[in-house]
């Protein structure tokens, strides 16, 4: 029996169908590219030369870097379908703090200082809301500048909503570019930083599940605020 509003022709719901295959189907044969790559090494052993060992670990880097994109993947594609039965009034307090035990080794690498003030409890799904702030938080702290990351998290009232916002100190955003880093693969600052370019679609979708809408405001060198509402 389908849920409501499913249907067989529900487009979000082909799309993650198309996903969830590839994601499964690319899985398997990527974890025996990288199990082989580092059989390879241990049974060669000091008969490889230099040129060789650096091709190997070539291929170990793309293979974690193949598996991060999956991760990814399968995230977004978890995102593009919220049953709305399985919303239930949650903390939104206690959905941060979930998020930051997720990344705590982050927190702990990049010096971060993370604050929030008291949050209020609000209806929505708590795996997802917990996805939405580990991405948020993690963004704050990569994308951070020459000073240690500072992050704060506040929520306030907004009409029929509550308007969150968490606020960095890191590099910035063109406003060029405040619309086009919440689609899928968007990526301002190149290959070099970790990510597959998914986070901020993912907190996009999610915001949008909820009944909620999401947006950035920043300067450039001066760090960002995004900001994102939930009804109460």
């Amino acid at each position: 029996m389908e849920a409501p509003g499913q249907s067989d022709t529900d487009p979000d719901r082909e799309w993650q169908l198309f996903l969830d295959t590839a994601i499964h189907d690319l899985g398997a044969p990527l974890r025996g590219i990288g199990l082989s790559a580092g059989l390879l090494s241990e049974m060669s052993g000091d008969a490889l030369n230099d040129d060789a060992r650096q091709l190997i670990q070539t291929i170990q880097d793309g293979v974690i870097r193949m598996d991060r994109l999956l991760t990814a993947l399968a995230e977004y594609s978890m995102a593009l379908h919220l049953d709305r039965r399985a919303m239930a009034p949650v903390s939104a307090e206690g959905v941060v703090r979930s998020a930051l035990a997720a990344i705590e080794a982050l927190v702990r690498d990049t010096a971060a200082t993370i604050n929030y003030s008291p949050l209020p409890r609000i209806s929505g799904n708590w795996e997802y809301l917990a996805a939405l702030f580990r991405h948020l938080l993690t963004n704050a702290m990569q994308y951070r500048g020459e000073a240690p990351p500072r992050v704060t998290v506040s929520a306030e009232r907004d009409g029929d909503n509550w308007r969150f916002a968490i606020k960095d100190n890191g590099v910035g955003i063109d406003a060029q570019y405040w619309s086009s880093i919440f689609r899928p693969f968007q990526r301002l600052h190149g290959s070099h930083k970790p990510g597959a370019g998914l986070g901020l679609a993912i907190c996009k979708r999610i915001v949008e599940l909820h009944g909620g809408r999401i947006w950035v405001e920043s300067t450039i060198g001066n760090g960002s605020t995004f900001v994102f509402t939930l009804p109460k």
